[in-house]
Order: structure tokens, then C-alpha cells, then sequence
């Protein structure tokens, strides 16, 4: 079976402008890398696609190059402000391969389910949930009315096959087909000023989350917990080493730290080891101490991700239980001190947020010691829990193609305007970088990451243009 997967370019294409987010970051597609692995151990002939590489070609230009590879499956998966665009092409695909299987998979595909097959007639099967199960067994041409997941049209009819119960031991699937993405490693860029080496490479050595943060959609993974051994996330590292010579690892796992003695055992093999890697990771508020901190340090870990959405207590009692500002203050200052570069990750617009509350988030960010932050515009997915109720809680825009978490689509009630939202976010943004304590961060980073001063340089013109755009 030849099978083609599709990375979409994520996001409309502007006629004329330039995509800054693919000058700042591109990752590589670790969902249809895993898919690939799979099907690849089946004795399939896989490619990837990734458009997003490409994001200034014509979804026509794309399509010709997918049918050209004369496909018997072309699987693809899509965020939701990237959906409308992945339709679009996935149209085109089936107009120039017209006997090709289209299947839709990821976030969005498992929240729309059957919704997206009465929507897109383009479209023959949606995947809800892990996608790697029922691509092989559709791939192995196994009956679609019993595999886990799976729906598909029969005639006029939208039927599916079980629900998938139990999701895949992660130890059990072969390492994520990263040779297949082209121009892998260096064609893809991680957050700039985030690493210190390159190149770079993703991981996610672990699926699902514990806890029920109101913003966030769990419709692929649910809400279990499991993570690779660290003997497996350890082979992955030298392999990524060996073959393709990354430098730098960042872990996308939502829950890197909540097996204590997972990470530590991680670490261990890591410092025995010849293997001479940074990484950067996500720690969640109340999972981190000074040992496990000094056992990441000394692995290697440079640059820790830390979940603060908000310094405003009533907003995370409502949207982030069970953290605390003295908790996220307590935990930040403990890593700043024991060497870790920090990176706050902050939300704006929440339900009931007020202006009061986005100045106390403002001030938290502008008196920790973090060395970068990322500060997103609260996006209520189809499949999050707020989302069900959201139209009681404020003004929703229900244009998909906008929920990048870059525009303000809900603007809560109290609130003037999602135009008051963006100033707000560009002066907290403008605020944080221009303080005098950041001097020493830029000069830091002349010599760790003179790369990323080197992507900035020469797209400035692009990155200047878009700082004017938020604000207006």
C-alpha cells in the first residue's frame, strides 16, 4: 500500500504577505511521524509531506506533488486554524487522484467526527482519537466497521467502527519515522531563542494529561496518562545523535515531570552516557524541587517551559485548579537559582478576565526572573470543556481559520473589545522584553544562541511588520 501523510501549511495562505510564524518556528510533524514509523514496520511504501516547509506554495502546487507519488491513502492532520486549508487541499488531491483514500486525523478530526464527514464530502474516513491503530489496520484492509475509531461513510450513511478503550503502551511503537520529513533536522527551525545548539529536534516521550485545564481539548489522547520507559526515550536520544546528529532536544510532553522517577532514571542514563545533548522541557507548577531540578541540570537541561497562564488567582482557580501565584512564584525563582533559564507561558482573555487581572498577570511576568515568555490569546477549541457553555461567558467568533491562538476570537464579558485584548497583549509582550534585567539575557544569548540572532537578522523586516500588526 502506498501510503501519503500530509502536514498541512497550517494556516491560509496571505495573499502577498510573508508567514512569520514559520520564520520563528517550525516543528517537525511528530503525529504522522509516529503514523509513518508504524506503517513503515508493516512493509508499506510511506511518504511525508510537510507543507509547511513550503508555506508559501499554492495548495495546487502541493496537491500535483502528493498525486504524483500515486497514492493509494493520503492521510492528513490539521489544527483547527489550519483546517479550512487542509480541506482545501485534500479537494485538490481528489481531483488529481481520484482513487485515493483521504483520511483526516488529529485534534480536530476527533472532536468533529461525523460533523466533518457530513461537512467535507471530500473527505472518505476520520480517525478519533490515536491515530496510529486505525491507520494500520485501514491500511491492512481490515473491515472499517471494526476498527477502533474509525468513521467512514457507508453510501449516505456516517457509521463507525468501536471506540479505541485503551490507548497504545507508548513503549510498544517503533521510534517516529523523523527520516522521512524532509530536510530533517535542518530544515526545521525550534522557538528562536529557545536552544542553545543546533540542530534541533522535538520529542514527546509521553500521551495524555492528568489534569482538566478548562482551555484545553484532550479528544485525541483522553484523560489517562502514560509515558516511554527511560531506557526508551534514552535509545531515541542516541539514535537522533548518531543519525542525524541533533544537538538539542525539546520535550513537548504536557506532564515531562510527573513521574519523578522517571525523569530522574532519564537523567541518569543520560549523565553515564557520551552522549552530549541540551534539551528543554515543560514542568507543571507544584512538580518540581530542587533535587529533580539539579538532576535535570546536570543532563543537560537548559531552558524549562513553566504553565503560568495567569497572575490572577480567581482566573486559575477557574481555569488552571490547584495552582497557586505563590506556588508559580515559589517554583520559578527555584529553578532561576538553580541555573535553568525559565520560559513563562502566559493566557489572555479568559472568561472572566478583567482588566485587573490581565495588569496582575502583566506585573507577576515583569517580577519573576524569566528569560522569555510566550503570552497567547485564550482560544476556546471545539472540543475544550469551556467551550460548551462559552456563548454565555462572553463574545465568540466562530471562524476557525482564526483560532491560532494569535487572534482574540472570544472577548469576554467586561471586556471592550478583542482590538483592547491585542493592544494588552502587545504592551505586556513590550513591557516584559524592555526590562533592564533583559540586557543581560540579549547579551547571553550572543553567545548561546548566535543562530537565532542570525534568523532574526535577516527576516527583521518580517518580524518588524508583524510586531506593528498586533498592535493595531
Amino acid at each position: 500500500m502506498r501510503v501519503v501523510l500530509v502536514q498541512p501549511r497550517g494556516r491560509k495562505l496571505a495573499s502577498g504577505g510573508k508567514d512569520v510564524h514559520s520564520l520563528a518556528c517550525v516543528l517537525p510533524p511528530l503525529g504522522i511521524a509516529s503514523i509513518a514509523g508504524v506503517l513503515r514496520n508493516e512493509g508499506h511504501e510511506v511518504f511525508v509531506v510537510d507543507a509547511a516547509l513550503k508555506w508559501h506554495l499554492p495548495n495546487d502546487v502541493v496537491a500535483e506533488r502528493i498525486a504524483a507519488l500515486r497514492p493509494d491513502i493520503v492521510g492528513f492532520t490539521a489544527t483547527t486554524s489550519g483546517f479550512n486549508d487542509a480541506c482545501d487541499l485534500c479537494s485538490r488531491v481528489r481531483t488529481r487522484a481520484r482513487d485515493a483514500r483521504t483520511v483526516f486525523g488529529g485534534v480536530h478530526a476527533s472532536w468533529g467526527k461525523d460533523r466533518i464527514l457530513r461537512a467535507v464530502p471530500e473527505i472518505d474516513y476520520v480517525v478519533a482519537g490515536e491515530g496510529e491503530p486505525a491507520m494500520k489496520a485501514l491500511a491492512g484492509g481490515e473491515d472499517p466497521a471494526g476498527i477502533k475509531g474509525l468513521w467512514y461513510r457507508d453510501g449516505t450513511n456516517i457509521l463507525s467502527g468501536p471506540e479505541q478503550s485503551a490507548g497504545i503502551p507508548p513503549d510498544d511503537l517503533p521510534f517516529p519515522a523523523y527520516d522521512l520529513l524532509p530536510s530533517f533536522p535542518g530544515g526545521y527551525n525550534l522557538p528562536i531563542f529557545g536552544y542553545p545548539r543546533r540542530p534541533g529536534a522535538t520529542v514527546v516521550s509521553s500521551r495524555g494529561c492528568v489534569y482538566r485545564c478548562s482551555f484545553c481539548d484532550r479528544s485525541v489522547f483522553g484523560k489517562g496518562f502514560r509515558y516511554n520507559s527511560p531506557e526508551y526515550t534514552f535509545e531515541l536520544l542516541r539514535w537522533l545523535q548518531r543519525d542525524f546528529n541533533v544537538r538539542h532536544v525539546h520535550f513537548y510532553d504536557d506532564l515531562f515531570t510527573l513521574s519523578r522517577r522517571r525523569v530522574a532514571r532519564l537523567c541518569e542514563l543520560v549523565r553515564r552516557s557520551s552522549l552530549r545533548m541540551t534539551f528543554n522541557c515543560i514542568v507543571r507548577v507544584g512538580h518540581i524541587d530542587r533535587d529533580l531540578t539539579r538532576e535535570l541540570k546536570s543532563a543537560g537541561c537548559w531552558m524549562v517551559n513553566v504553565g503560568i497562564e495567569s497572575g490572577d488567582q480567581r482566573m486559575l482557580d477557574r481555569h488552571k485548579s490547584g495552582i497557586t501565584v505563590e506556588t508559580i512564584t515559589r517554583d520559578v525563582e527555584l529553578l532561576h537559582r538553580e541555573g535553568l533559564w525559565v520560559k513563562g507561558l502566559f493566557m489572555m482573555g479568559f472568561p472572566g478576565e478583567t482588566p485587573e487581572s490581565i495588569e496582575a498577570s502583566r506585573k507577576l511576568a515583569l517580577g519573576l526572573p524569566l528569560k522569555d515568555i510566550n503570552v497567547t490569546a485564550f482560544t476556546p477549541f471545539p472540543g475544550a470543556p469551556i467551550t460548551s457553555r462559552i456563548d454565555e461567558l462572553g463574545t465568540m467568533d466562530n471562524d476557525w481559520d482564526k483560532m491560532d491562538c494569535e487572534h482574540f476570537v472570544f472577548v469576554p464579558r467586561g471586556i471592550d473589545s478583542a482590538q483592547w485584548l491585542a493592544r494588552e497583549r502587545v504592551r505586556f509582550i513590550r513591557d516584559f522584553y524592555r526590562r533592564r534585567s533583559m540586557r543581560g539575557v540579549y547579551a547571553a544569548m550572543l553567545w548561546q544562541s548566535p543562530h537565532s540572532y542570525w534568523r532574526l537578522l535577516k527576516r527583521a523586516g518580517t518580524f518588524v511588520s508583524y510586531a506593528r500588526d498586533l498592535s493595531r
